[in-house]
């Protein structure tokens, strides 16, 4: 039997093709938790992020963010944390102070980055997000790096940060996080701290970093819209987001 939900955002609930919340999606989370459900989002966006968007009286019972490397409570209240240490840690700070990349620290409570490229355009604009400040690290923890890079620059740079691995959500960007973790981690605490198994949790994505919470989740539902590797990795493709997907899956799963 499901008993909770955990939900990727851009590309899953939030359309950045009609840049808002499909009306299926935000009646199939209110149905959910009319039927005494628990909704949770795991995502690659921070808490502020996240709540900014126009969720319409919607509540979340908790929130994987940062793709799993901080997990917290739903007023935001931190209940696991994971931060970047090590060479790998040091190479990216030397690329941004150097603006050898594009890059934007994540920190708990701020983000800003090293400079504005055309990449980081593109990449700010497909997720519907301003470009942070710029600014200079001053030695908070690192949860995660963001990068604006092809596939191809990509493979470039993981030598250089062997303990590091790249969570793609789009062509042109990705969160740099611990090789240790993934939205899969973040979920397994959540499901730790909640009193859940895997086998009663159903999951929606989209993105390359979707793909484990798609293996690990007892049911996982991949977007019509989504990339191969998540399709590949999901129990069940479903519709396109603007094509009211994530309705149509759960009602086929007879969840509402």
């Amino acid at each position: 039997m499901i008993k909770a939900a955990f939900f990727d955002v851009d590309g899953t609930l939030f359309s950045h093709t009609m840049k808002k919340f499909p009306e299926s999606t935000l009646n199939a989370l209110h149905l959910l938790k009319e039927k005494g459900l628990q909704i949770f989002l795991s995502t690659g966006r921070s808490f502020e992020e996240a709540g900014n968007l126009p969720w319409e009286g919607i509540w979340f019972d908790g929130c994987v963010l940062l793709n799993g490397q901080m997990c917290t409570d739903e007023k935001g209240n931190v209940l696991y944390g994971n931060t970047l240490e090590g060479e790998d840690k040091e190479y990216l700070l030397n690329a941004f102070k150097n603006k050898e990349l594009s890059l934007i620290i994540v920190e708990k409570d701020r983000q800003y980055m090293n400079f504005l490229d055309e990449a980081a355009k593109r990449g700010l604009e497909y997720v519907s997000i301003p470009a942070p400040e710029i600014g200079d690290y001053q030695g908070e923890d690192i949860f995660q790096f963001i990068a604006y890079l092809t596939r191809e620059e990509e493979t470039v740079l993981q030598p250089k940060i062997p303990n590091c691995k790249f969570a793609r959500w789009y062509e042109g960007g990705v969160d740099i996080i611990p090789k240790s973790s993934g939205k899969m981690v973040g979920i397994k605490k959540m499901l730790e701290i909640h009193g859940l198994k895997r086998e009663e949790i159903i999951a929606f994505g989209d993105g390359d970093n979707d793909a484990d919470m798609m293996e690990f989740a007892g049911i996982g539902v991949a977007m019509g819209n989504g990339v191969e590797v998540t399709k590949k990795a999901a129990d069940y493709v479903t519709d396109h987001i603007d094509e009211d997907g994530l309705w149509n899956a759960l009602k086929h799963f007879e969840i509402i």
